[in-house]
């Protein structure tokens, strides 16, 4: 009997609500047929008792009217196609908007499809997150989305006229990584590098104060908004 792996338990929950203060939080989602989209649209990958779990991480802009924008994705396991069908699918894909207080935002969301060959197991999910904090809160739980509407770290880094890394994980050239703290009310309460080549010092540096003047919508478990992590990438292509 196989066993089931933990970072691919549970899936996605949707429809989401939490409320602090006067404000009430709705994350970007998925929307009714995603899933059932994938299923048809992205051929699975082979899988065996030695890689029986396939993930891929992506981050897509979420805009008012629900539609994806600037997909990107990644994978670290060598499904480089399986990761190139996922991006495609998921361009231009009618999700649901973020809302506060019953109005629509755009949003930067990130999350992961994973595929898995195991017993009891969907062979297919979807989950609105790239697991940082499933330690803490599951599977479940949507990561913070940082707010389009309002300053957004990687807009106020590309307004050096020295920056030159591109957003989100890649396998060409170098990262730079800052974790942020964003709070119940989607502020961030703190930054601070994670990784990055030195030549990149200044970068990450950018990164971080931008990151305290961002706004998002704060990371939700069980309808609830709650404290999470979230990490800021850069990638520089060779």
């Amino acid at each position: 009997m196989k066993k089931v792996v933990v970072s691919a338990l549970i899936a996605l929950g949707l429809g989401s609500v939490g409320s602090v203060a006067a404000e009430q939080y709705q994350p970007a989602g998925f929307g009714a047929d995603t899933l059932s989209y994938l299923e048809a649209a992205v051929a699975p990958p082979v899988l065996t008792d030695a890689a029986p779990v396939a993930a891929v991480y992506c981050q897509t802009d979420v805009g008012t009217d629900g539609l994806t924008r600037n997909v990107s994705c990644y994978e670290r396991e060598g499904f480089r196609d399986l990761r190139d069908q996922v991006e495609q699918a998921m361009a231009g894909r009618q999700f649901t908007a973020a809302q506060i207080d019953g109005e629509p935002v755009p949003v930067r969301m990130v999350f992961r499809v994973i595929y898995a060959d195991l017993d009891g197991q969907p062979p297919i999910m979807l989950l609105p997150n790239l697991g940082h904090m499933q330690g803490d809160f599951g599977h479940q739980y949507h990561a913070p989305q940082e707010r389009l509407d309002s300053r957004n770290w990687y807009a106020l880094y590309r307004r050096n006229d020295w920056s030159e890394g591109q957003p989100f994980f890649s396998d060409e050239g170098e990262l730079t990584r800052v974790l942020a703290w964003v709070n119940d009310s989607g502020r961030v309460t703190s930054a601070r590098s994670l990784e990055g080549h030195s030549e990149y010092r200044r970068d990450a540096n950018a990164v971080e104060k931008a990151l305290e003047a961002s706004r998002f919508i704060p990371g939700l478990t069980n309808g609830k908004p709650e404290k999470m992590r979230y990490v800021a990438v850069l990638h520089y292509p060779r």
